[in-house]
């Protein structure tokens, strides 16, 4: 088994940092009084989202986590929940895209939606790789 470098760590500390903050993010648009304080265009995003849609981004950020978790635990697994999460923020990400499209300000959910798409198939790239090298198991 070969030895990960800092740069492992650094990527895997990053990934469950930015999921920790989406499971923080998740949270608090399930409370009513927080939710009230976002952006209109958030407030749009979030009052269209139906429930399986809820779900998607529950597996995105919670899934996402412990697929983190898994990574710089150097567990296998960790790359079937990374693509599980990614598939989620892929949903998650058309359904913000389309519901903020006619939404003044809708470009910050767009930039978020793209950030959060980019990390996340970053994540199930990297974790691909290693996995072929020999850093999972």
């Amino acid at each position: 088994m070969t030895k990960p470098s800092r740069v492992f760590w650094a990527i895997g500390l990053f990934g469950l940092i930015w999921n920790a903050l989406g499971c923080y993010n998740f949270i608090l648009q399930m409370d009513p009084g927080a939710l009230a304080e976002s952006p209109a265009a958030y407030q749009v995003v979030i009052a269209s989202r139906s429930g399986w849609m809820t779900a998607a981004f529950l597996i995105a950020v919670f899934g996402g986590a412990l697929g983190c978790v898994l990574m710089l635990l150097r567990r296998a697994t960790a790359r079937p929940a990374l693509f599980l999460s990614l598939v989620g923020v892929a949903l998650t990400t058309g359904h913000a895209l389309w519901a903020a499209a006619a939404v003044p300000g809708g470009w910050s959910v767009v930039i978020s939606s793209a950030m959060s798409l980019s990390v996340a198939a970053g994540l199930v790239w990297y974790t691909h790789r290693k996995a072929g090298l020999g850093l999972l198991r």
